[in-house]
């Protein structure tokens, strides 16, 4: 018998949903309209037959990403998505046998890529009230420590670590030869960040991903951000023309058109947010505190399972908790438009 990776032959996985196009997405995290037309009509004016027959140029994009971060191009790499950018993280850095800190529930890929690698996953938990105690972490951080996992905000929860947490784990973990990934894939929704760490600790990973805020899931793009040492060692693993030619396209054109492009997306976000958190108190909803694009919400008369169902027939996606979250619902917080339509289905539907 040929030879099988048993990590990999033996990972649980579960297919990501398809067939969503023609629902109202908010199950997922996504913009549903996507980015603004003045910036989709100017990169795609430059998508010609002549420029889809050439191997993809990274430097010109990721240099400007990196300047745009206040860092080189050397600090930083480009990746199919951040999704793929933790991946190359572990699997780089990631020891076999050595442990993994990850809290519960967040981002499930972490604990996929940190098995197939051969480490131990140690799950953290939340206390009963959906806070989480940052001593959980720093107690947990020893010897066999191998990474330590911060999602920035978390998902789903939406819970942050303050910079001085973030530092003091940063610290207990250089003191026993570990790493810390700070993922930031919902920093737009948050605008703190950990990137200045890396000029001072050599053991910082930070990702980021244009998916969420920045709009264009379908492209994949993500980044890992570290010192020039560390990214080194990453691109010696990843592969090249990795990243595609109309991504980087995207990717220059939102650099060059940032402050414009976030204060857009950011004035329809935040008009979003405020009128669908006063709509669910008003109307008796518990939720979670959240700085991320989404929010835990608690049925009040049917079960999470059957709203999700109900919502669905209905012609919109949510999330159905599951896990640390099982009995809530996650709703991508998006524009206000489909807040409403939200909740308009949510009132009619969430009934004794």
């Amino acid at each position: 018998m040929f030879y099988i990776n048993e990590n990999i032959k033996n990972a649980y996985r579960i297919a990501q949903p398809e067939g969503r196009g023609a629902y109202i997405r908010l199950d997922q995290n996504e913009n549903p309209d996507g980015v603004p037309k003045w910036l989709f009509d100017s990169v795609m004016d430059k998508v010609t037959p002549e420029f889809l027959a050439i191997y993809p140029e990274e430097t010109i994009a990721a240099t400007k990403y990196a300047n745009l971060l206040g860092l080189q191009k050397e600090n930083v790499t480009f990746t199919v998505g951040s999704v793929v950018g933790m991946g190359y993280v572990i699997k780089t850095f990631g020891e076999a046998g050595k442990d993994i800190l990850c809290v519960t529930p967040s981002f499930a890929m972490y604990e996929v890529y940190a098995k197939m690698a051969g480490m131990n996953v140690r799950q953290l938990s939340y206390e009963k009230d959906f806070t989480y105690k940052v001593e959980n972490t720093l107690m947990s951080i020893n010897e066999n420590t191998g990474i330590v996992v911060l999602v920035n905000p978390n998902m789903p929860v939406g819970n942050v670590y303050s910079k001085d947490e973030i530092v003091s784990i940063i610290e207990r973990a250089r003191e026993n030869n570990a790493i810390v990934i700070v993922d930031e894939a919902y920093y737009y929704f948050y605008d703190k960040t950990s990137i200045n760490l890396i000029k001072e600790f050599d053991n910082v990973f930070v990702l980021r991903t244009f998916s969420k805020m920045l709009s264009i899931p379908s492209l994949r793009l993500g980044a890992v951000i570290s010192t020039p040492e560390n990214i080194r060692c990453i691109n010696n693993y990843k592969p090249p023309y990795t990243v595609n030619s109309i991504a980087l396209l995207f990717a220059e054109a939102i650099v060059d058109n940032h402050d414009k492009l976030l204060a857009e997306l950011n004035e329809q976000y935040a008009e979003g947010k405020e009128y669908v958190l006063k709509a669910l108190a008003d109307n008796g909803y518990e939720t979670l505190p959240s700085e991320g694009c989404y929010v835990a919400i608690k049925p009040k008369y049917k079960t999470s399972r059957e709203i999700t169902d109900l919502l669905e027939e209905n012609g919109i996606l949510i999330l159905c908790g599951k896990d640390g979250l099982t009995g809530w619902l996650r709703l991508t917080i998006t524009h206000k438009k489909y807040m409403e339509l939200f909740m308009e289905k949510l009132l009619m539907l969430d009934k004794a």
